[in-house]
């Protein structure tokens, strides 16, 4: 069967979605932030190979004196071409994940408490791979380890906080 809505019916169809309608009103409410960061990568694009010749001609003006200013030895050997390649990839990148970014960046994730959580999170992370035990032997020692941790105030923490975490998780989903 064929389709015969026309693209201005298909439009109106996913503008009832209101998942649709949100992100295009939360693309709206930044439209001027939008055509700042896609003009500016435009330009960057189109004068990616201008700015490389740039650099090239400052770095090897600057070469003479990379005994005056310390670190300019290392920008030698940096590869332009490459890393405007780089930048243009980057960029196109960019542009595809502006919509999933700007959900990021205007969901709680960005919200201090959440990142503190994170920091606090990622921190644990490390500490546990630095300090953890070996694992325990045989089903006597996996019940021992369990025992041992019920005690520990810091592991019921933890725990409390773990299960709040999936009662709040529990009810969004």
């Amino acid at each position: 069967m064929l389709d015969t809505r026309s693209p201005a019916d298909t439009v109106r169809a996913r503008l009832d979605d209101p998942r649709v309608a949100e992100a295009l009103n939360d693309l709206l409410d930044h439209a001027d932030l939008l055509a700042v960061l896609v003009t500016g990568l435009d330009g960057l694009v189109r004068r990616g190979d201008d700015i490389t010749a740039n650099l090239s001609s400052a770095i090897g003006e600057l070469s003479g004196s990379t005994g005056q200013l310390s670190g300019l030895a290392g920008l030698k050997d940096i590869d332009l071409a490459g890393l405007a390649a780089s930048l243009g990839e980057l960029s196109g990148g960019l542009t595809k994940a502006a919509p999933a970014l700007n959900t990021l960046l205007t969901s709680s994730l960005a919200d201090q408490r959440a990142i503190a959580v994170i920091t606090a999170l990622g921190d644990a992370l490390v500490e546990a791979r630095d300090t953890v035990p070996a694992a325990p032997r045989g089903l006597r020692g996996v019940w021992k380890t369990m025992r041992v941790a019920a005690k520990d105030p810091d592991v019921s923490k933890g725990l409390v906080y773990l299960i709040e975490v999936a009662k709040h998780f529990g009810r969004a989903v």
